[in-house]
């Protein structure tokens, strides 16, 4: 997206024929439409300000409808300079106080990295009412002159990319690897997830004593932050457990350290349901993973003691033939839900590594977009010593491993302290991710990448692949070890 000269783009009043013009000078190709109220309250803005003196050269260089990439959060207007960052909201009608100094402290979360001087306003285009954030982060009045004197000030624009500027790691923190950010709530729920979680508390607000909750999505949706974030919450009105597939790690452990009525556990390691009673809420991560025994467990103990009980599922996240069997999914459509949820925007993956591996699944998957793929590296090794050669390279650039080959009985990594394999580190994110791929991976005759089923018949593959790699946010390498191949068609991906 590029910046645009917002006077030359508003003297256009038809919403038609606004969006053609809007979007050819903005190099726009998403599928955001401005509506006639947005055109409407720019224009009223772009009026107001050349009354308070502003030409129409300070108009260049604005970005109308913003979005950071992977997050998802929207500007109405942005301008970057090399020292200054100036942000105007527009609503066409009055809304409270308290919603507008909630946008702008959200919005300086956002731009706080850019690392220039925050100016942000709000203009209520109806009365053309104007507020600003003040440096305490207080709400105060403001006037267009003072908006206007704003837009003096940045003469010029930022002449790169400013999609890149935003690096995702700043702001889709894991509570796992992130648990300080967690606990000071340093990050912001995308809209998507933030109504889900409105409408979850709702739910349980109006809910009996006993009441069962799902909230599903594929990879990348942003789930279990939004289950962590419910627990944060709801540890306000009682003790919350959350149920997780593995051991919980250190970063949980600090959480449940601070918040006194927050805990983690091991599904394998549930105690009965008689020690659960004192527990008022029940959140289940990974819950398709469970075991038949396991969710029995956790339906029984809800039941018994009372308790709400929240699911969170990604369909695609069944690993193995007796995840097949157990079918978690049906058992949990089956307890009469007070609620389900679905979080349908991707939100964390880099879009390059997103189309990347979309055509790693398919070779012959169409991408509208072209990429460079700058975070993208592929390697090959042509033996085991050499792949563990790299791979301690790449680890010891603060690269996390994984490993998705089907048989790992040449012992390449035994006596590393961390698991390497895919389904341990389901619902957890890191920056950077290098990942060992072998010949268990093939491609068939229509390009689709398929997998071995041996020598562990139980593990679907190449499903323990797409766990892995779905949770790298900025840096992803591929280690093809002897499989020429493989190695040929990921390339041309590249290419």
């Amino acid at each position: 997206m590029k910046p645009v000269n917002i006077f030359r783009v508003s003297r256009i009043r038809d919403e038609d024929l606004f969006n053609i013009a809007a979007k050819h000078e903005a190099d726009d190709h998403d599928n955001h439409r401005i509506r006639i109220h947005e055109i409407d309250s720019l224009r009223i803005l772009v009026d107001a300000l050349t009354d308070e003196g502003v030409t129409v050269s300070e108009f260049d260089g604005f970005y109308f409808g913003f979005i950071i990439p992977r997050i998802g959060k929207e500007f109405d207007l942005l301008k970057v300079t090399e020292k200054r960052c100036l942000n105007i909201e527009l609503k066409s009608q009055d809304v409270t106080e308290e919603h507008i100094h909630a946008q702008l402290l959200k919005n300086r979360h956002y731009l706080n990295h850019l690392g220039r001087k925050l100016m942000l306003f709000t203009v209520v285009t109806d009365t053309l009412t104007c507020y600003r954030l003040s440096s305490a982060g207080n709400l105060v009045p403001a006037s267009l002159s003072e908006i206007a004197e704003a837009v003096h000030t940045c003469d010029t624009s930022y002449d790169r990319s400013l999609e890149k500027s935003f690096s995702t790691s700043e702001y889709l923190i894991s509570p796992e690897s992130n648990p300080d950010k967690f606990l000071q709530k340093q990050y912001f729920l995308s809209p998507a997830q933030d109504y889900v979680r409105n409408e979850v508390l709702k739910g349980i607000s109006s809910a009996g004593p006993c009441a069962f909750f799902h909230i599903t999505g594929k990879p990348c949706t942003g789930k279990t932050l939004l289950l962590y974030d419910l627990a944060r919450t709801l540890s306000a009105d009682g003790r919350v457990l959350v149920i997780t597939r593995s051991e919980p790690s250190a970063g949980l452990k600090i959480i449940s350290n601070v918040i006194e009525n927050l805990d983690f556990v091991c599904a394998s390691s549930l105690p009965p349901a008689g020690d659960l009673k004192n527990y008022r809420f029940l959140l289940v991560d990974e819950a398709l993973r469970l075991g038949d025994d396991e969710f029995r467990a956790i339906r029984n103990a809800a039941r018994k003691n009372a308790q709400i009980c929240i699911f969170s599922t990604d369909p695609d996240a069944v690993l193995t033939s007796a995840e097949q069997v157990s079918d978690i999914a049906g058992k949990i459509h089956s307890l009469d839900l007070s609620g389900e949820y679905l979080l349908s925007e991707k939100l964390r993956m880099n879009m390059e590594i997103r189309t990347f591996l979309m055509r790693l699944k398919h070779l012959g998957c169409r991408i509208e977009k072209s990429f460079d793929y700058d975070d993208i590296s592929v390697d090959y090794a042509h033996s085991v010593s050499e792949a563990r050669e790299l791979i301690q390279y790449f680890r010891a650039r603060e690269y996390f491993f994984i490993d998705a080959r089907a048989d790992r009985s040449d012992g390449l990594f035994s006596g590393c302290e961390e698991k390497f394999v895919s389904n341990h580190v389901a619902g957890r994110e890191y920056d950077k991710v290098v990942m060992l791929m072998d010949s268990s991976f093939s491609y068939d005759d229509e390009g689709y990448l398929r997998g071995i089923p041996v020598p562990d018949p139980e593990n679907l593959y190449p499903n323990v692949f797409y766990p892995g790699i779905t949770r790298v946010r900025e840096r992803l390498v591929l280690i093809i070890m002897d499989a020429p191949d493989l190695l040929r068609s990921a390339l041309s991906i590249l290419g």
